[in-house]
């Protein structure tokens, strides 16, 4: 038969009882702090206070002691990183807190000289391009100008053969051929020839293929300087010409020479007022009209 207990008990517990570790600390009673156990836990805390600095300074302490009892101690220093290429954001990241500014600076700037050499040539090697390109556009145009003017002194050729006569000199007539009063002598006569007008010294040509009969130079009866080409037959009729007045003589007697070709220049020698080519035609020996034969020179 179970026993009832007092309302007044209250069982006591032990607090080195693990049981009663659930306990409110409330119930448990209170111990008073002696003198002994306050002395004892002040020299414990002191006791680890020591043992920590010790920890800290004893190091730094011993590795001093080593490194000057033993110069051969090597630098713990971390080495450089040789795979970095210089002048590279990778090579400055990993030697950041290798080297100086100075060294850095240094590398920099011989990073930015080689870019600036770089660039100069590439700008000279296009320099060059485009001086070669326009060489080569002018040579091909100069090619194009010669091949056009060379063309164009072939079609004057061509016209120059098919013409029965080649206009002897620069200049229009300015005083035909026929009865007219003399400008110098004052009184009528035949003008044997037509007057070409023309500068003083412009060249003078033969009007065809001939022979030179006559080259004459002075006054040579107020004819001046002047050329006679017997051109054989053209058109069936026996052909003479006759150039007076000339300023100077290109070619000599029983010279042969070609339509076109170059026999001498305008002058103002002999019975004249002014430079001018005086032409004359002579049919079968008589002297003739040269406007129709010039006529076929143009």
């Amino acid at each position: 038969m179970a026993r009832s207990l007092p309302g007044s008990y209250q069982p006591r517990c032990a607090i080195e009882d693990p049981d009663a570790a659930f306990l409110d600390g409330s119930s448990l009673p209170r111990r008073k702090a002696t003198p002994n156990r306050l002395l004892r836990g002040g020299i414990a805390l002191g006791a680890a206070g020591v043992v920590g600095l010790l920890a800290v300074v004893t190091p730094g302490v011993a590795t001093s002691a080593i490194a000057a009892n033993n110069p051969a101690v090597v630098d713990a220093t971390p080495a450089a990183d040789t795979t970095a290429r210089p002048g590279t954001t990778d090579a400055f990241a990993v030697r950041g807190s290798q080297t100086d500014r100075n060294t850095l600076r240094e590398e920099i700037e011989t990073t930015v000289e080689t870019a600036v050499a770089e660039r100069a040539a590439g700008l000279e090697n296009v320099g060059e391009q485009v001086a070669q390109a326009q060489t080569a556009v002018a040579a091909e145009a100069r090619s194009a100008s010669l091949t056009s003017t060379t063309t164009a002194i072939d079609a004057e050729n061509e016209r120059i053969k098919s013409q029965v006569f080649f206009w002897p000199t620069e200049g229009g007539i300015v005083s035909p051929w026929g009865m007219r009063m003399h400008p110098i002598l004052h009184y009528s006569r035949l003008h044997g020839g037509a007057d070409i007008g023309g500068a003083l010294g412009a060249p003078i040509y033969a009007v065809a293929d001939g022979t030179v009969t006559k080259a004459a130079e002075g006054y040579n009866g107020g004819s001046g300087n002047n050329v006679r080409i017997d051109h054989g037959k053209v058109d069936g009729v026996a052909l003479e010409t006759s150039y007076l007045h000339m300023n100077s003589l290109e070619i000599s007697a029983g010279a042969t020479v070609k339509k076109g070709q170059r026999i001498g220049t305008v002058g103002n020698t002999g019975l004249s007022t002014a430079p001018h080519l005086h032409f004359s035609v002579y049919e079968n020996g008589v002297n003739s009209d040269p406007a129709p034969w010039l006529a076929k020179g143009r």
